[in-house]
């Protein structure tokens, strides 16, 4: 995937210089409330960007992405558009998190309208699947904003999410 933009932002690989931004987002703990626990510790955060870097180097337009304000370049937060659980031959999935500064302005919306478009248009993905905590209502509503549907419960990334799916529209001849 090369640099995606929407109105207001630029969605770009993200690079082992994101580390500080990337460590501030994963020690929140309102931003991390629905992933996982915050991470304190840099070495872990370091390690997970490492695998990140090597799995994005290693799947041309999939992997970790940061999301910047065009305007000004500060960051708004990242996202996902990857293998479900990195692992190649699995379906594709979109994710995202925002910095609290950020958050009720529409743009986790927006930013899973760009990964949507990039996914079938650029990629030709047959589906997308995408996973959330049973109590984060918002995502849940972002996803819907996007098209995506409910399809059930799945236990993944150590812990029972709903599964959401968005299925590519047939082309008509």
């Amino acid at each position: 995937m090369p640099n995606l933009e929407t109105d207001r932002l630029l969605i770009r690989p993200a690079v082992a210089d994101d580390f500080e931004l990337v460590f501030r987002m994963q020690q929140d703990p309102e931003v991390m409330r629905y992933i996982r626990p915050p991470e304190t510790d840099p070495e872990v955060v370091r390690g997970r960007m490492a695998m990140w870097l090597k799995y994005n180097e290693q799947n041309p337009g999939l992997g970790v992405f940061i999301c910047l304000w065009k305007d000004t370049g500060e960051p708004a937060g990242n996202c996902v558009f990857r293998h479900v659980e990195y692992l190649p031959g699995n379906d594709l999935e979109v994710g995202y998190l925002i910095l609290r500064p950020f958050w009720g302005q529409g743009l986790a919306t927006e930013i899973v309208g760009a990964l949507v478009r990039c996914a079938f248009e650029e990629m030709q993905a047959p589906k997308l699947l995408a996973y959330v905590d049973p109590e984060n209502a918002a995502s849940q509503r972002v996803l819907q904003k996007n098209g995506f549907l409910l399809v059930g419960n799945k236990q993944i990334y150590n812990t029972e999410n709903f599964e959401f799916e968005l299925l590519a529209q047939p082309t008509l001849p």
